[in-house]
């Protein structure tokens, strides 16, 4: 887990309209097969009323196959990879011109990074040797004090948030301090895959994680009875940690990572681990109270070091910290990773190296890779015209809050006063983090490690003063995805996703106000949503509803929860309702609110309100919609993806918060006994 992904874990972490999509020249123009919008992707022999879908896609489905390396495919994987390759373009002329440019100015930097990561000899002829000082330092450990200095070293080196974890982030009820956040561990496998380890013994996908660790850990010299062992214990001890984790729904809600606890009370649910000593060793101040973002994690975890052999937890904690640098080591590792990716995803990509570096600057250095990425392929000219659509959504929201009749006065005062303060932000930021203080050079492993401990001594500086707020921290402009961060109250729309086929120019109005509009509805919605509605207008979380207005609130959520648990994504796999139900309030949201800017763009420019391939405007904004979610996965991905992650499916997507709307069954006279009729009470109606 980078620096990065550490402080995404603080109670107040971005909610996206999607799993950020890692970002490989200029690329050709998006056509329908890209999912610009376009009705040959529509199958106009199929009812709008009896399945929208396919109404919407179902030419798209038939025509467009997905790649064989790619687990999903639509509209996000599809400019994620149009990024990848403008991004590793961006990167290799940057290695050109290193040399030659200033230290620490982006160019050499990104530069830098790019040409140690892409020296494949050095790195074969290295090997394991960058990490030998680490791997001594483990090898040293004799105790749980030792062992803690080792995890805080970990932390501080880019490596694995081993056993535990504690981040730093703004106070969630006092948002003008720093707090401390005791996140738990991570593990040896991606967040949306980790119900597995939850899984029964005997299960494939264990099987698939075993063999994983076998595989890493042959790759690192060892003989194959030892990797078979440490894929064992390692098993073993991550199965009994994760038991302690909040289920992916419990960690839905903020108000479950919402406790606090003294330090010396954190200090009691584990005795072994010298919770000061680990601060210590990081450098950070023992500020209180402490955020328990994982509140049964410690308590697991003390039963593990309780009966599990310190040579055994060595054994382990060996396995993730190779683990945690495998993509900077010789590709044998990287292999194994792909293995696994294709037992547990059905498919993985196995590419040309430099399709891999966008993926790693974007965790380690995204705004200075995001500064050359957004100088070279950011449509400055057309930001003005994005920001005027997102302006004229936030209006309408403003509106609809203003007219909910199911809101008191006192609650609705609230919901105004925390609209008037949102604020968002399309493209880049107007001023970037400074990473110029960071050393960039020929080891990749050493690069990972000055930037990991950058991030760590600037927390140490900052965390006893004002909270610094910083720009697309949490969305660089490289990473194709939008998100709201209910902890500052502001949404951000990155570079990457403003462009074709989600916005361009020349798009007719439909279309602007139903893919960017949506998507800024979306994260706008997310700021009163299930989570987002716990957190006021300067982003502290605090209960500002009156009793009647929350249980009203939650009878609407129960809509939308009872909807997705009536779909199944696979046969026999039914959505997970409150797991999903953040992202499905959002979805109403987005499309309600892009179809009502759309309406009062048209009343202002009528000579715009125009039939186009035989549909109105109207219901154009329906189908851009709906073919924005168009989607293909293997089977493997969506029951990975069902199990652990909060946005529900494409397909899904594509009609469930249509749904909700009467105008959209007004547009294609659906009517009761139609399977898209959605019976008016049981219509969402809260934003």
């Amino acid at each position: 887990m980078t620096h990065v992904a550490l402080k995404r874990l603080v109670l107040g972490a971005a909610w996206a309209i999607l799993p950020a999509v890692a970002p490989a020249q200029d690329v050709p123009a998006a056509t329908p097969d890209d999912l610009l919008f376009s009705a040959e992707n529509m199958d106009r022999s199929v009812a709008p009323g009896d399945d929208f879908y396919r109404y919407a896609n179902g030419a798209w489905n038939v025509r467009v196959a997905r790649p064989d390396d790619q687990p999903r495919w639509g509209i996000l994987d599809i400019i994620g990879e149009r990024v990848k390759a403008q991004v590793a373009a961006v990167a290799e002329a940057a290695g050109a011109q290193a040399a030659s440019a200033p230290k620490g100015a982006p160019t050499q930097q990104v530069g830098d990074f790019f040409n140690a990561y892409m020296n494949l000899e050095a790195i074969e002829a290295a090997g394991m040797a960058p990490l030998a000082p680490a791997l001594a330092e483990l090898a040293a450990v004799e105790d749980f004090d030792d062992m803690t200095r080792f995890m805080a070293a970990q932390v501080r080196a880019g490596g694995a948030n081993l056993f535990n974890a504690v981040g730093v982030g703004a106070d969630a009820v006092d948002g003008t301090r720093y707090a401390l956040y005791v996140v738990g561990q991570s593990f040896g496998i991606d967040g949306f895959l980790q119900p597995l380890l939850a899984a029964p013994e005997g299960d494939p996908r264990r099987d698939a994680y075993r063999a994983f660790i076998a595989d890493t850990m042959r790759a690192a010299g060892d003989d194959a009875a030892e990797a078979e062992r440490i894929a064992d214990l390692s098993l073993d001890i991550e199965t009994r940690l994760y038991a302690g984790f909040l289920t992916p729904a419990e960690g839905n809600d903020p108000a479950a990572r919402a406790g606090t606890m003294t330090l010396d009370e954190v200090q009691a649910l584990i005795p072994a681990m010298d919770v000061r000593l680990y601060l210590d060793t990081l450098g950070y101040a023992a500020i209180e109270p402490v955020y328990m973002m994982e509140p049964r994690a410690l308590p697991a975890l003390a039963e593990v070091w309780a009966t599990t052999p310190m040579a055994d937890l060595k054994a382990y904690a060996r396995f993730r910290m190779i683990n945690a640098y495998r993509d900077l080591l010789p590709p044998v590792f990287a292999e194994a990773k792909r293995r696994l990716d294709r037992a547990l995803l059905g498919a993985a990509k196995d590419r040309p190296r430099i399709e891999e570096v966008p993926r790693l600057l974007a965790s380690w250095l995204p705004h200075p890779t995001s500064r050359l990425y957004v100088e070279a392929h950011f449509d400055e000219a057309a930001r003005a015209e994005m920001e005027d659509i997102v302006a004229r959504v936030h209006a309408e929201f403003g509106e609809r809050i203003a007219t909910r009749d199911w809101l008191t006065e006192e609650t609705r005062a609230e919901a105004l006063a925390k609209h008037a303060a949102m604020e968002f932000a399309v493209g880049h930021p107007d001023a970037w983090i400074d990473y110029s203080g960071i050393d960039i050079g020929a080891a990749p492993v050493a690069n990972v490690m000055n930037i990991a401990a950058f991030f760590t001594d600037r927390d140490i500086d900052r965390m006893t003063g004002p909270v610094v707020r910083e720009a697309f921290a949490n969305v660089p402009p490289i990473i194709v995805n939008a998100a709201y961060m209910p902890a500052v109250n502001r949404f951000e729309v990155a570079a990457a996703i403003v462009q074709a086929p989600v916005f361009s120019t020349d798009m007719d109005p439909a279309l602007k106000f139903c893919r960017l509009g949506a998507i800024a509805g979306h994260e706008m919605t997310h700021g009163f949503d299930s989570g987002g509605r716990k957190f006021d207008a300067k982003g502290d979380f605090r209960d500002w509803w009156t009793p009647a207005d929350a249980a009203a609130f939650e009878a609407e959520a129960r809509k939308l929860n009872r909807q997705a648990e009536a779909w199944e994504a696979l046969p026999g796999l039914p959505l997970n309702g409150p797991l999903t139900v953040k992202e499905n309030m959002a979805d109403v949201g987005g499309v309600t609110l892009g179809r009502l800017a759309l309406l009062t763009w048209l009343e202002e420019h009528p000579e715009d309100d125009v039939i186009l391939d035989g549909l109105t405007q109207e219901q154009r904004c329906f189908v851009a919609w709906a073919q924005m979610w168009a989607t293909q996965a293997s089977d493997a991905y969506i029951r990975s993806k069902v199990a652990a992650d909060f946005h529900p499916p494409g397909r899904y997507r594509a009609f469930a918060a249509l749904q909700h709307l009467d105008a959209f069954h007004a547009a294609f006279g659906i009517e009761p006994g139609d399977p898209m009729w959605l019976p008016p009470e049981q219509r969402v109606n809260a934003w």
